[in-house]
């Protein structure tokens, strides 16, 4: 088994990776990053080192792109395709509901937004493709995914704007030497590699506290069960 990622960043890939892991046992050798990819240099193909939610959907209306993929693949192969909501409402995205409103149902409106743009990237993928295709759709950001790692008392992480910002406040809170396990101290940024290795024992907490991760999981468990 194969696993193609087109994604945002290098960390949603790594904190994939993790998840991937954690529910299959599937190792990073395994995982085949196409977009953003490291390798590519100068070559024709060095635009995929880039990323962001416009190349992502680029990407997943490139036929050849997804043909190169699958065809260099011997074995069976599942595409994830993973992209944040937080820029939704740009021209391009196209998806202004659900808004984010007081008394919103954060649950509700985590699956009505992960439901309208898995539709919306399902229209875009060739139909060739789209039985192969497994989304990570991650509301507002992945980020958001993994805040019940560190704070689990927070019903429903769609809550949060900027789960980004809330995951990072709520590991600069720990003390000095728990918080360089998770910190690049030279960067300042997130060390998403460390902290995916957290979800060996969090998943369960996670899912019950995203409703899009789960989602992502639920279509992981199924999509590599029926190809196995």
């Amino acid at each position: 088994m194969r696993i193609g990622v087109i994604a945002e960043g290098h960390a949603d890939i790594a904190i994939i990776k993790a998840i991937l892991k954690v529910l299959k046992g599937i190792d990073g050798s395994d995982i085949y990053a196409i977009r953003p990819n490291e390798l590519y240099d100068e070559t024709d193909l060095a635009e995929l080192k880039f990323s962001n939610w416009n190349l992502v959907l680029k990407s997943c209306a490139d036929e050849c792109l997804l043909q190169s993929f699958f065809d260099m693949i011997e074995e069976d192969a599942v595409l994830i395709i993973q992209i944040d909501t937080a820029e939704r409402g740009e021209i391009g995205y196209d998806i202004p509901e659900p808004q984010r409103t007081k008394g919103v149902d954060w649950k509700v409106y985590n699956e009505q937004l992960y439901m309208l743009v898995r539709e919306k990237i399902t229209s875009i993928i060739p139909e060739a493709y789209r039985n192969k295709v497994v989304y990570a759709v991650a509301v507002e950001e992945t980020d958001a995914w993994l805040i019940p790692l560190f704070d689990a008392s927070c019903e429903e992480t769609a809550q949060y704007a900027n789960p980004k910002e809330r995951l990072y406040y709520l590991i600069g809170k720990m003390d000095k030497k728990k918080k360089c396990n998770y910190i690049d101290t030279g960067k300042k940024n997130l060390n998403y590699a460390t902290i995916g290795k957290e979800l060996k024992k969090g998943i369960k907490t996670c899912r019950l506290k995203n409703k899009s991760l789960d989602l992502f999981c639920l279509e992981i468990e199924e999509k590599i069960e029926n190809i196995l």
